[in-house]
């Protein structure tokens, strides 16, 4: 079964046709196009969706490098690999960085070919790792909205106002010195009936709800923003460093340095706590 798609385009039919007839199959790569000129192999950006784009870099309509460029704006996981003459090798060089991710001079060999095409492949297949793992972190960090079984609460308020209100006023003063005698004046309980009241309707205790909530806050200021864990602490609520990191590891599996490295490869950010409570009314 083939896991990455190749489009092919060059304006010459023997090497297009011997570039096709190569063994892809065996390294899992599918061709999925054939095109003989710029202007077809544009159609296949248009249409279709693909992993590699082998391209000569000089061709009637359209330039490999337009294409990449191209390319990169409607796929940019999509690598391209310029095939180019020696009198193209300045701007092959030039390209590099600009959507292209690599270059063959002319003429090459099948072997420098598939090599060329081969890492292009094991780059994306990092990249596709990558972006798992990260969006399994995000999960991980939306999660507090199941883990901590209150979504039927902020959803159904009518159930019991007294429980929203309470959530919704932990989400919404997670930052300052939040005990449970606090939010028990707040709400003219004593300490203990609050504590089973939240325990009671909610699965869970104050202080996982707060902490889950702080946690949330981490993880979104250091995937959004350049500020120290200190910095952060002082934000959600935790000012000692050193503990801020010992939460954020025991609820997430990772460090805060280890979670701010991976997450800013992310594009698509997790949704943040305020625009999940201004959805649904909390706060």
């Amino acid at each position: 079964m083939s896991v990455y798609r190749m489009v092919i385009a060059d304006d010459e039919k023997m090497i297009r046709e011997g570039l096709a007839g190569m063994k892809w199959e065996a390294w899992q790569i599918a061709v999925i196009g054939v095109a003989k000129n710029g202007l077809e192999a544009q159609e296949y950006i248009d249409s279709e969706e693909f992993d590699v784009l082998l391209t000569d870099i000089k061709m009637p309509g359209m330039g490999g490098v337009e294409l990449a460029k191209n390319l990169q704006k409607t796929n940019p996981s999509a690598k391209t690999i310029l095939l180019s003459g020696y009198g193209e090798f300045s701007l092959a060089q030039q390209a590099i960085g600009s959507g292209v991710f690599d270059y063959i001079l002319k003429p090459s060999t099948p072997d420098q070919i598939l090599e060329s095409v081969k890492r292009a492949c094991d780059a994306i297949a990092g990249e596709r790792q990558s972006k798992q793992y990260v969006r399994s972190l995000e999960k991980k960090v939306d999660g507090y909205r199941e883990v901590l079984g209150v979504r039927e609460v902020l959803e159904n308020p009518e159930k019991s106002a007294n429980i929203h209100d309470m959530l919704s006023y932990i989400y919404t003063h997670y930052a300052e010195n939040l005990t449970l005698s606090a939010l028990a004046e707040q709400f003219y309980f004593s300490p203990v009936y609050m504590s089973s009241y939240i325990k009671r309707h909610t699965g869970h205790t104050f202080l996982e709800i707060l902490t889950s909530v702080r946690m949330f806050h981490t993880a979104r200021l250091l995937a959004e923003t350049t500020l120290k864990n200190r910095e952060i602490g002082m934000r959600v609520g935790i000012p000692d460093e050193r503990y801020l990191g010992q939460v954020f590891k025991k609820t997430y599996g990772i460090t805060p340095y280890e979670y701010r490295k991976t997450a800013s490869d992310s594009k698509e950010p997790p949704e943040t706590l305020d625009v999940f409570m201004r959805k649904r009314g909390v706060g």
